[in-house]
């Protein structure tokens, strides 16, 4: 969700690790009769090695990445972690219970307590009634029936058709739109603002990522189980696992003394970005913060079918773990290396094969932050990897991969291609925002004519800024914010400003490519740096190929902008064809 910002690269300085093994014995489980089979201690083949560590330090080094935990679970159930580098600017060492944002890692815990509270209501514990339309309560029960007041989608097949398992496993048809919810959203808010958002795809038709569904199943957990779902996680997965230092606040996390500081790819160091107001609309989606201890805990429950093995009892009903470890929707058809399977989606979790073994796993990233969870069923092996750096899931999943190929001895085979690409990357790295293209052909109209008020219901309202010599006071505002990273008042390519109340961004800049086609740059501005470093810095949230805003002309006069390229890939809209307005991901009205 976020890249890389403007900046300068800070390299990692000393490290220093820490590794300790725990526990004797443990209870595994058959996923067929889930009865308790012993298996003996063994220490003789260490999972975090020398080798291991010093490919997690090289690609610390290379990547900029200030700190790293890694934690892995074996298949006698004893656990080794390890600790890299720095939790903060002033120098303090990185710990196996150092707590980092793992941002869509927490998705399954949504998902694992949707599957609870449909065993509740199965087996006569539920404290609220459901709709009458509904029996039984499953992974087949219509959004349409659970929230007939607020669901509505643009699509109206989609609407009367979507079940739980659609939306969670990324099959609504409804892109990301994650510039449409804001700091003060709550989840309530965003399922009411989902019918003015465009669909890319029709329902079930492909998988395509969407974080509002999963704010939506935490709502449906506070709605049915009487409770709000941060306390019902709690109550149901984190307190019986004794993952005591894992929370949904991060003032909590703070309080510890133990919250790592979390810095841009390259090296800046931010906020951290969630903050407790925001916790009900980030909860489902990624709003825990853990540690690689309290992780592993989690990991057990993963590789022994929904039981906690010390106490043999069940934390997610084995029928619900069956569901959301099932591949439902295909990610990735296609593979370009032959040692791996295509990539399949279940209900927050990718599957596929690596070297004949299958894997589980899922990423998460905040601003700051980078995560990974793994685990090989068949091989009974789990790892987590947390990095308090943007964008480093091609080094972690290079260690998680390392791993398992050292266990279970296998040829270096993805470990080292995505080593390879590390140093490759790093060689070429340019600034993350482009300053505009000489362009090919004038704006239609004087840059003026371009800037204003414009609105959609789904996104809200934006005001347009262009540089003039006595713009409004709103606008003054606007154009002092980017006053710190280049000349707003006498730019070379015409360029609009606008701020952004949304979650990852804090302003848009549009810079002209060509006609009436401008670059859509998101980013978020530290006009003062932030920490140590007051240096200015911006971010930059559009990646490589930025998408566009395009606007419409007509009779002399500015109608409204197209904003495409969002999604990164055709629409049905846009493959049906019609206007510019039509065809549009996202329609901003003038007004």
């Amino acid at each position: 969700m976020w890249v890389a910002p403007v900046a300068f690269a800070l390299l990692t300085g000393c490290v220093l690790g820490q590794q300790h093994v725990l526990g004797d014995n443990i209870v595994s489980v058959e996923a067929t009769t889930r009865s308790p089979t012993w298996l003996p201690h063994s220490s003789t083949n260490k999972a975090i090695n020398s080798r291991v560590k010093s490919l997690a330090q090289e690609l610390m080094q290379e990547a900029a990445i200030k700190g790293l935990s890694i934690g892995v679970v074996l298949p006698d159930g004893s656990v080794e972690t390890t600790a890299l580098g720095f939790r903060s600017e002033h120098g303090d060492v990185m710990t196996t219970d150092t707590l980092f944002a793992i941002a869509s890692c927490s998705k399954a815990f949504l998902t694992g307590s949707i599957g609870i509270l449909m065993d509740d209501f199965a087996q006569g514990r539920n404290q609220t009634a459901l709709p009458s339309t509904i029996h039984p309560f499953d992974w087949s029960t219509k959004i349409k029936d659970l929230f007939p007041d607020y669901w509505k989608l643009m699509d109206p097949w989609a609407t009367d058709k979507a079940t739980l398992r659609d939306i969670l496993s990324h099959q609504s048809g409804l892109p990301r739109h994650d510039f449409s919810y804001k700091p003060t959203d709550k989840p309530l808010d965003v399922l009411r603002r989902m019918q003015y958002l465009r669909p890319a795809f029709e329902l079930r038709q492909r998988w395509h990522y969407n974080n509002q569904m999963y704010m939506l199943g935490a709502y449906l957990v506070s709605t049915y189980s009487g409770i709000p779902y941060t306390n019902y996680v709690q109550d149901r997965i984190l307190n019986p696992l004794n993952m005591s230092s894992t929370t949904f606040s991060p003032d909590e996390a703070l309080e510890t003394g133990r919250r790592s500081q979390s810095w841009t790819g390259l090296g800046r160091l931010i906020p951290f970005w969630m903050t407790d107001d925001m916790t009900d609309l980030a909860a489902g989606m990624g709003g825990l913060v853990s540690s690689v201890e309290d992780l592993t805990k989690w990991i057990k429950v993963l590789l022994h079918g929904g039981v906690e093995a010390k106490t043999n009892k069940t934390i997610i009903p084995y029928a619900a773990y069956e569901e959301i470890t099932t591949s439902l929707s295909i990610v990735s058809g296609r593979t370009s290396q032959p040692y791996l399977s295509p990539t399949m989606y279940g209900l927050a979790w990718n599957q596929h094969s690596y070297q004949g073994h299958k894997m589980l796993e899922h990423s998460g990233a905040f601003p700051g932050f980078s995560s990974e969870v793994a685990f090989f069923p068949d091989d009974n092996v789990g790892i987590v990897t947390l990095a308090n750096g943007d964008e480093k899931h091609k080094q972690e999943l290079s260690v998680i991969y390392r791993i398992i190929e050292d266990y279970l001895g296998l040829p270096h085979k993805e470990s080292e291609r995505l080593r390879n690409e590390t140093f490759a990357s790093n060689k070429s790295i340019k600034p993350a925002l482009s300053t505009g293209n000489k362009t090919s052909e004038s704006l239609a109209l004087p840059l003026a004519a371009y800037a204003g008020h414009y609105h959609d219901p789904g996104y809200g309202s934006f005001t347009l800024c262009a540089p003039s010599p006595s713009p409004s006071s709103e606008c003054t505002s606007v154009l002092h914010d980017f006053a710190p990273f280049h000349d707003t008042t006498n730019g070379s390519i015409p360029a609009l400003y606008t701020t952004v109340s949304a979650v990852w961004i804090s302003h848009f800049r549009l810079v002209h490519r060509s006609a009436d086609v401008f670059e859509l740059h998101g980013t978020f501005l530290f006009p003062h740096g932030y920490g140590k470093d007051t240096s200015p810095f911006e971010t930059n949230e559009m990646g490589d190929e930025p998408p566009t805003a395009e606007f419409w002309v007509e009779d002399g006069k500015v109608k409204g902008v197209a904003l495409n390229g969002l999604v990164g890939e055709m629409t049905e809209m846009q493959r049906s064809g019609g206007s510019l307005k039509d065809t549009a991901e996202v329609w901003l009205e003038k007004v």
